[in-house]
């Protein structure tokens, strides 16, 4: 069965065919990867707390006793009909176990695994890849269409409308987590009611305080060069599993429009008048750092900077890259490109 192409996806998740024994959902975007393990599963067992269908293991646990995974497959259910094995945090760990048992399958349980980024290289991926009854799902970080489509869902039960400079906030600012994404939005929507609007400032509000917040320290710490700031705020963002791409593309998305708004001005309109004709505006808690930067940043820098950016996002979507490094180091690197310029001027007084 091998890795399951992009476009049959959703529809596979629904309708898994008989075949298939154990399915893998792994990749950056862990909430849509779990998504996709329970969207699976419930195709077995319609309710996933039902102990007599569903069956939980651990990696460690298939590694310590590589026997369990069969005895769990060939189990019967005291209620009748098909049972569920959840292998949750999937690793290379469970690998060969789950090898043997695809080489000689037992019972007509399913298993279904969810697992973080795993290379190419990985022992588990290669698994299911290589198996006739195995199929690998990759769940990769939302782009801008897939948070459109991810909006859409969230709001068409309460037939809930949003205004196109709320949905360009959204879209620039929610995490790269699906899981955590849907959840936002529906707290959106339960807040708009049954047939209600969210404007930019209801948006703006209500996400503000959870993943823009995180990404907003980091940005503005990398570009008022603070790197104790920096380090701190990364640190909150790994514990809140943002990705490094969606770091460094907003880190990108940032620096674009410090240059907008100083071709703006450059072209003589008022800093004010330039920072307001911005789409989607500026948050209002972050508007006083915002025009800061504007003044700090001299626009060769601001080029040099975005190239860090764009070359790190880059080498972090090549397989097996070490992304946390490389987004840390080119953050620090544009964080020293503010202070340069920053200790540029103050000399210059």
């Amino acid at each position: 069965m091998v890795k399951i192409a992009t476009g049959s996806i959703e529809g596979f998740v629904k309708a898994p065919p008989s075949e298939v024994r154990a399915v893998l959902c792994y990749g950056p975007d862990a909430g849509l990867a779990r998504e996709r393990m329970r969207a699976v599963a419930l195709t077995v067992a319609p309710d996933l707390e039902d102990p007599f269908q569903v069956c939980d293991l651990s990696s460690d646990t298939i590694k310590a006793d590589p026997a369990i995974l069969g005895d769990e497959a060939a189990a019967i259910s005291m209620m009748g009909g098909r049972r569920v094995i959840l292998i949750r945090d999937a690793s290379d760990a469970c690998a060969d176990a789950l090898g043997g048992f695809l080489e000689d399958p037992v019972g007509d349980a399913l298993i279904v695994l969810s697992a973080g980024d795993l290379p190419a290289k990985s022992k588990l991926r290669k698994v299911f890849e290589a198996s006739k009854l195995g199929a690998a799902i990759a769940c990769y970080l939302d782009e801008s269409g897939g948070i459109d489509r991810l909006i859409d869902e969230g709001l068409r039960p309460l037939s809930v409308r949003i205004e196109p400079e709320a949905r360009e906030f959204l879209v620039d600012n929610l995490g790269s987590d699906r899981g955590v994404s849907r959840s936002e939005i529906e707290k959106l929507a339960l807040y708009a009611g049954q047939n209600g609007t969210l404007d930019f400032d209801t948006v703006s509000t209500l996400i503000g305080d959870s993943s823009v917040s995180t990404l907003d320290d980091v940005i503005h710490a990398m570009a008022e060069g603070n790197s104790r700031a920096l380090d701190r705020a990364l640190d909150l963002a790994a514990q809140d599993g943002t990705a490094p791409v969606a770091l460094l593309r907003t880190a990108s998305n940032h620096m674009l429009r410090l240059r907008r708004i100083q071709d703006l001005v450059s072209g003589g309109m008022p800093l004010q008048g330039a920072m307001s004709s911005l789409r989607p505006p500026v948050f209002y808690k972050s508007k006083a750092r915002f025009e800061a930067g504007v003044k700090r940043w001299p626009p060769l820098a601001v080029a040099e900077a975005l190239s860090l950016l764009i070359e790190a996002e880059a080498a972090c979507k090549r397989s097996g890259a070490p992304d946390w490094i490389l987004c840390h180091r080119s953050l620090h690197q544009v964080g020293a490109l503010a202070r340069r310029h920053a200790s540029g001027r103050r000399a210059s007084r």
